[in-house]
């Protein structure tokens, strides 16, 4: 017989697939017609309805949603903006939920302490998305991107760390500060450990795995049993996955030989617009649903309640911001690029979905309290921040913000590459001469001048050997050569401090050079 949860998340994919195709083949952001479609449907008599089972969209959709956005991340650079990052990513959090959480007591009294601390929990994750389509949009200082990228990664695990343990001590209805201490010390703990020891686990499999295609498959699974296992010694699950992505990404890009690299940044570009698909269109199917449950008083407070929400986000966030970059001495004379950073609030499908993943009864089996009213309220919030992220480009603009201009490091980079190919193909023409095979004279030329011509530094050079070349020592040539400067560029993120990001960009260009190599 058919699961009718599974034609459920059938359909939805469906829909929000094609959707979202459309939006981006005409070059809109799909994000708000996603969400329009998604209310559409909602009001109508038929169509996909929304998964019942609120653990089965965390499971199913949020965790590989957030598996993928950390492996585009890097722990390199995350490291170097790491002050800014954490404090963000921890600290506003914390302070954002409590105030979020005071706020919304004080204007809706009947609203329990720790579900009101649920609410500031599920709004304090930005939303990782809208950060990357404006940073592309307004080419915003690689620095700032790198901290807003961190920040939208490492407050999923932190925000729903925290939703956890208010959840849970919302279910129970009554707990010690002892007893939230623990379920917070064991959340963060077990997620720790069970991501770190899927991280190596993954990092071990491309290192052995002959077979690019069964690696990508194990990778391509992973996030649901770290998941599961994470929540099976009472740890965050969600946190576990970042975890164990971020180790995974760091392991991929340091791979020389990772033949699979091309392939597994292919496939999870293509889950992830699938999955953000999916979470945008949940947000909106959810939303009459959940507005139709509740009560005319608190629709009509709706009204009130979530402008008063959206604005404790943003004066949190930029008292928050505005003393920690004074305290770190970041804000400079001259520079407003803190501004940015305090604006750049929106909330996305994480908040939405983890709102649909409060639980349905408390302990005692009675009705979650007020759970649809923070359902709607959420999704309101995050209707309203993806409504206001346009207007941070024109910010950016108006402030003027130093670009990063690349032009001068990425041909140093190129240099360097260039270089360490040349001398790697001299070491192999040394050792060749001296192991009394020596490779053909124009099988070294074609080699030279190819590399020489890439960066217009020589002129190329023809040989006058006419001894045939060997196919079988060419490739390996080229490939070793490939490999030098794949070491080479390695070596100069890791000494000297070149960013991952233009990292990632030459080492394409090089697995690219590495896979036509290997099929002469």
């Amino acid at each position: 017989m058919i699961d009718p949860e599974g034609i459920r998340l059938g359909a939805i994919a469906i829909v929000a697939v094609l959707v979202a195709a459309v939006a981006r083949n005409r070059g809109i952001n799909p994000s708000l017609p996603l969400l329009g479609a998604g209310l559409l449907f909602g009001l109508l008599p038929f169509g996909p309805e929304a998964p019942a089972d609120p653990e089965l969209v965390l499971v199913i959709v949020l965790a590989p949603l957030v598996f993928g956005e950390a492996l585009s991340s890097s722990i390199i650079d995350l490291r170097r903006v790491s002050r800014p990052v954490m404090g963000l990513a921890i600290g506003l959090v914390v302070v954002g939920a409590f105030a979020v959480g005071a706020v919304a007591q004080m204007i809706v009294p009947q609203l329990p302490l720790t579900v009101a601390l649920c609410l500031g929990a599920i709004l304090a994750p930005t939303d990782a998305v809208a950060v990357a389509a404006t940073a592309k949009a307004v080419a915003l200082p690689r620095r700032i991107v790198t901290i807003l990228e961190g920040e939208s990664l490492v407050n999923d695990g932190t925000a729903l760390t925290l939703l956890r343990v208010c959840a849970v001590a919302a279910a129970a209805g009554t707990v010690t500060a002892g007893e939230v201490g623990l379920i917070l010390v064991e959340s963060v703990l077990g997620g720790l450990i069970a991501g770190a020891l899927g991280g190596l686990f993954l990092a071990w499999v491309i290192r052995r795995s002959r077979d690019t295609t069964v690696a990508n498959g194990i990778i391509l699974i992973a996030p649901w049993p770290i998941y599961a296992g994470a929540e099976r010694v009472e740890g965050s699950g969600i946190l576990a996955v970042v975890v164990a992505a971020l180790i995974l990404a760091h392991a991929t890009s340091s791979a020389i030989t990772y033949a699979g690299r091309l392939q597994a940044a292919m496939l999870w570009r293509t889950i992830l617009f699938l999955l953000q698909a999916i979470a945008f269109f949940l947000v909106g199917l959810d939303v009459p649903a959940a507005l139709a449950a509740l009560t005319g008083d608190e629709r009509r407070s709706l009204i009130y309640i979530v402008p008063v929400v959206v604005l404790t986000l943003i004066v949190t966030r930029f008292l928050f911001v505005y003393i920690m970059a004074t305290l770190t001495q970041t804000r400079t004379r001259g520079s407003k690029a803190w501004i940015v950073v305090a604006w750049a609030g929106t909330r996305g499908p994480v908040s939405a979905l983890a709102a649909f993943t409060l639980p349905l009864t408390t302990g005692a089996g009675a009705p979650f309290p007020e759970r649809d009213l923070v359902i709607s309220i959420t999704f309101c919030v995050v209707v309203v921040t993806l409504l206001l992220a346009p207007t941070m480009g024109p910010l950016a603009r108006a402030l003027h913000l130093p670009h990063d201009d690349d032009a001068a490091t990425l041909h140093r980079v190129q240099l360097s590459l260039a270089r360490a190919a040349l001398d790697r193909l001299e070491e192999m023409e040394e050792a060749a001469e001296r192991s009394a095979e020596p490779i053909p004279r124009p099988t070294l030329q074609r080699l030279r001048s190819g590399t020489e011509g890439r960066l217009h530094r020589l002129e190329e050079q023809e040989g006058s050997d006419s001894v045939a070349p060997t196919p079988h020592q060419e490739r390996e040539l080229r490939i070793s050569m490939v490999h030098a400067e794949q070491e080479e560029l390695l070596r100069m993120r890791d000494e000297e401090g070149l960013p991952d990001d233009l990292v990632r960009t030459m080492q394409k260009e090089l697995d690219v050079r590495a896979r036509a190599a290997q099929s002469i």
